[in-house]
């Protein structure tokens, strides 16, 4: 490592970016620093550097978007499989199988690759554990989570919906509106997940608690118990948050994916009303972030890249075309349609 400049070490180290390693990474002192299977982000590469770890072309392998996800929706539909016809659910296959790739996938660069990838893919029901899961990430890192805590979250995002599993798949992919009778049938998934998790082994009661819970609304509109406010659990109030983001964003058997600033529009009334206002507004300004420097398509037809998003105003942040910036809370004759 001595014979190279920094300079030219640190573009050599920055081209593996993106690539997982496989291998363990220590440093002099025999300290793991990191560990194998991690999709290396550019902080894990500024720590190699700063700590003079030797990372080779033949540490590390190649790993795409789409293997991410078609290696998560596998281990997904076996999951469900499981959950209704053996009546459990797998602690052990979630938390050395699941968790990793959700992790993989939510420090990949292309992270919002991973999320359009996921809401155009047409099995539903699996990649929305997945997105829910993702989502439910970066909201609990928002709210001070970390370690244990943080992967619980991560479990319980993506069970939140483990009890479609027992839901009839003809009233869940049903094309049409469903009648009274089938949304009261749909609406028992909740009861379902919570009777599936805490029936299976290994699970804590907060994973539980938010299948059950993460219909339900700060105003009381929500379900299966109406509960308002400080009667929902806080973790489930994340999940929620994260659902309706998600299955907004996704293309679904009965629409098409919502325009994205028509997303954040009406993201920005549920704040004030369904859902929790801090962890939703807070989410909208974190995820924002992770799209600067994204390309998108605005209203106007337009292609332009994210440049700066306000802590004020997240839903309308400045964007660049063709070397103009537009501030779109400035500009309201233009909104983004989609991310590119």
């Amino acid at each position: 490592m001595q014979n190279l400049e920094r300079g030219e070490l640190h573009s050599q180290y920055h081209q593996y970016e993106g690539m997982r390693l496989n291998k363990n990474l220590y440093n002099v002192l025999g300290t793991l620093v990191i560990p194998s299977l991690t999709i290396l982000t550019s902080k894990d590469i500024d720590m190699l550097l700063q700590q003079n770890i030797v990372l080779r072309v033949e540490d590390v392998e190649d790993v795409t978007i789409l293997h991410l996800v078609n290696s998560a929706i596998l281990e997904v539909k076996d999951i469900f499989h499981m959950a209704r016809y053996a009546d459990k659910i797998p602690f052990d296959v979630i938390l050395e199988k699941v968790v990793p790739v959700v992790l993989d996938m939510s420090n990949h660069p292309d992270f919002a690759h991973i999320l359009t990838h996921l809401r155009r893919h047409e099995e539903y029901i699996y990649t929305h554990s997945i997105g829910v899961a993702l989502l439910s990430k970066i909201i609990g890192m928002n709210g001070g989570y970390q370690g244990s805590q943080l992967i619980s979250l991560i479990t319980s995002g993506f069970l939140h919906d483990i009890g479609k599993s027992k839901i009839p798949s003809h009233i869940l992919n049903k094309p049409g509106k469903l009648t009274r009778e089938e949304f009261e049938i749909i609406k028992k998934h909740t009861i379902h997940g919570y009777e599936l998790i805490r029936n299976s082994s290994g699970f804590a009661e907060e994973h539980a608690y938010v299948a059950l819970q993460h219909h339900e609304r700060e105003d009381g509109s929500g379900y299966p118990f109406g509960l308002k406010g400080n009667e929902i659990d806080q973790r489930s109030k994340m999940v929620a948050v994260a659902d309706v983001f998600h299955a907004m964003i996704s293309k679904r058997v009965y629409k098409n994916s919502i325009p994205f600033y028509q997303v954040l529009q009406e993201m920005s009334q549920f704040a004030y009303g369904a859902l929790e206002p801090a962890i939703t507004l807070t989410f909208m300004k974190r995820f924002m972030d992770l799209l600067i420097g994204n390309s998108v398509l605005l209203s106007n037809g337009h292609e332009g890249k994210i440049i700066m998003v306000s802590a004020h105003d997240p839903v309308n942040p400045i964007v660049e075309v063709n070397g103009m910036f537009i501030d779109l809370s400035k500009v309201k004759t233009i909104t983004l349609d989609k991310i590119l």
